[in-house]
C-alpha cells in the first residue's frame, strides 16, 4: 500500500488494530494460551510481543520527531508529502521466518495486560500525530533490524504491517484450534 499522508497511515494502522481486537475478543483462557507446537507462540504471547514492539516503536518515533524538530526539518520546508510505501519490505520478508530477539520476545504476560499495553502505546502514537504531521519524516531515518534504514513514516506504517503479519498468524492459530476440537 502506498500512503499519501500521515492520516492515511494512521487510518491503516487503526483499521488493522480493530481487526486484531475483533479477532482476539472473547477467546477463552485455554484458547489464549494454546500453542500448536513446542516453540510456537500462543495468541497471548503474540499480543505481548506486539505490545512490546509498539511501545518501542512509539518511543523511537518520539525520538525521531524530536531530532527532526531540533534540526528544523519541517513538512512546510520539505514541500508536499511524498508518497510512502513499505510494500517492498513486507514482500521481501513475507515468507521468511523471523526470530524475535529476546528483548522483544514474550515473557508470559496475561492477554489483558498486553491489550492494556497496546491501548497505551497506540494512545502514545496518536499523541505524537500532530508533531509527526509537522516534521519532514522522510529525512528522519533509523535502521529496522530486517529492512535496514527506513524513515519515520515507514516506521509508523511498520506498526500496521507488523500487526497484520501477526494477525494472520493468530487467524491460522485459531484455525488449528478449531481443527483440534
Amino acid at each position: 500500500m502506498t500512503y499519501n499522508s500521515v492520516a492515511e497511515i494512521f487510518d491503516d494502522i487503526d483499521d488493522t488494530r480493530a481487526r486484531l481486537l475483533q479477532t482476539v475478543e472473547g477467546l477463552s483462557a485455554e484458547r489464549q494460551n494454546f500453542r500448536p507446537a513446542p516453540g510456537k507462540w500462543s495468541v497471548a504471547e503474540i499480543l505481548e510481543h506486539l505490545s512490546i514492539v509498539e511501545r518501542r516503536v512509539a518511543q523511537l518515533l518520539g525520538s525521531l520527531v524530536e531530532k527532526a524538530e531540533a534540526a528544523g526539518q519541517t513538512r512546510a520546508a520539505a514541500g508536499p508529502f511524498a508518497p510512502v510505501s513499505i510494500a517492498e519490505f513486507v514482500e521481501q520478508t513475507r515468507a521468511q521466518k523471523l526470530t524475535a530477539p529476546e528483548n522483544i520476545s514474550p515473557t508470559g504476560a496475561a492477554l489483558a495486560d498486553s491489550l492494556s499495553s497496546l491501548r497505551d502505546s497506540r494512545a502514545a502514537l496518536h499523541a505524537l500525530r500532530p508533531r509527526v504531521e509537522r516534521v519532514d519524516g522522510h529525512a528522519a531515518r533509523f535502521p529496522h533490524p530486517a529492512w535496514g534504514p527506513i524513515n519515520l513514516y515507514q516506521w509508523l506504517a511498520f506498526v500496521g504491517a507488523h500487526e497484520a503479519r501477526h494477525l494472520a498468524q493468530i487467524n491460522a492459530l485459531k484455525e488449528t484450534m478449531n481443527a483440534e476440537r
